[in-house]
């Protein structure tokens, strides 16, 4: 959508005119939460009311295309006085960036100055979390704020493997889940993002959010430390339905903000590579079930399909290891990883049609699905805190190679 205003119709232009302004807008994202969105909505409605009694203060429900009671319970829902209300369809019906696009539009239109954006399918979500991620932001702390929430050894896969090491690396900021799903965003960032030629409207819009915040500077905090849980998190164990079209997302929007800031990315100042090696002694969370067998599978048939075109994206040497990797998982290493992605990185930015973007993207998929598997095993019989300990060391491994991306790219 980029520079191209979203229209918001008569009736919801009306509303925010009566409206007028608000300090604090915390937007949330519905799409079939028929079973949690009400809970979540009662938990906003608390954090507004008990930690901003001073601001102004109102709700935005943006609604996906749902099948199931959504629309009808968000009818029952009544927030406290002083706090507003509006629902609203998706205006571009396309996604959960269009969503967050909805509530941009809507923020801006009532001058806010503080939008924190939430998923209607939290299960764990506390009063206090709003007060975490909108507080930094209201006191002139942040111009992002994003939790830091404890997790599974096995979720996060896309962020484990790929976006935060990348993320890390290329941009230089050390924020451990930038698909995090959850942020607070001051009024200057938000306004850039919509007028942004790249926002995407659909699952790419977390790393959007995190990318473009670490690439022009803004101040950025990890800000909430709590354990999540939320409904999507039980479809792992089909990863097609959603984990491959989510990873085609982020991969191919992260892909295109590199090219965009490839000036910043190169130039910036290098602060060396990050030896400090933090512990971490995080409780019990919620365990994460995903079939490894199954990725594996789906490793080996898919590169054996897609040995050859992967040819145009990788060096003979690399796509030799790869596959030897297929007969012995371990040999897929955070070293091997790293320099496949890289090199995705760069054939990326030479391709020019979409068509052959989506290839490569599909061939990424199929490694990515190996690299998880390596790693997954790798961890099967640690905690949770020290299965981080592996995270950690692979993210100082695409820190440690980030000349070689420069080289190639």
């Amino acid at each position: 959508m980029g520079r191209e205003e979203m229209d918001l119709g008569s009736n919801l232009k009306k509303r925010c005119g009566k409206i007028k302004e608000v300090d604090v807008l915390v937007g949330v994202l519905c799409k079939n939460v028929e079973t949690t969105v009400l809970h979540v909505l009662n938990v906003v409605n608390e954090g507004l009311y008990w930690y901003f009694p001073d601001y102004k203060k109102a709700i935005v429900i943006s609604v996906g295309s749902s099948s199931d009671r959504t629309f009808e319970l968000i009818d029952l829902f009544q927030p406290y006085n002083g706090i507003e209300k509006i629902v609203t369809g998706d205006r571009a019906g396309k996604g959960k960036g269009s969503g967050i696009r909805t509530i941009f539009e809507i923020a801006k239109r009532l001058n806010a100055k503080t939008v924190v954006l939430l998923d209607g399918d939290l299960l764990s979500i506390k009063p206090e979390w709003i007060e975490a991620m909108a507080g930094p932001v209201i006191y002139g702390r942040a111009d992002l704020t994003i939790p830091y929430y404890i997790r599974d050894k096995y979720d996060g896969v896309i962020t484990n493997i790929l976006a935060y090491p990348f993320t890390r690396a290329v941009y230089g900021v050390d924020v451990r889940q930038p698909l995090a799903g959850e942020f607070g965003l001051s009024k200057d960032l938000y306004e850039r993002l919509i007028k942004h030629p790249l926002f995407p409207l659909d699952f790419g819009v977390d790393i959007f959010i995190v990318t473009v915040a670490a690439a022009e500077g803004m101040l950025v905090k990890e800000s909430l430390f709590a354990q999540k849980i939320h409904e999507s998190t039980t479809r792992y164990l089909q990863p097609e339905e959603l984990l491959i079209p989510m990873f085609r997302q982020v991969t191919g929007k992260m892909f295109e903000l590199a090219m965009h800031y490839e000036n910043i990315w190169k130039n910036r100042e290098q602060n060396g590579h990050n030896s400090l090696y933090r512990k971490s002694f995080n409780k019990r969370p919620m365990s994460v079930k995903i079939n490894i067998e199954n990725f594996r599978n789906m490793f080996i048939d898919e590169f054996r399909n897609l040995k050859d075109v992967m040819r145009r994206f990788v060096p003979a040497e690399l796509l030799e290891e790869l596959g030897e990797a297929t007969k012995d998982i371990k040999k897929f290493d955070g070293e091997l990883w790293t320099k496949v992605v890289y090199n995705f990185a760069s054939s990326y930015k030479r391709l020019e049609k979409q068509v052959d973007r989506y290839v490569l993207l599909e061939c990424l998929k199929t490694l990515w699905m190996g690299r998880f598997t390596s790693y997954a095993l790798e961890v099967k019989n640690m905690s949770s805190s020290k299965a981080e300990e592996i995270v950690q060391r692979q993210a100082e491994i695409f820190e440690k190679n980030f000349d070689y991306l420069v080289s190639i790219y």
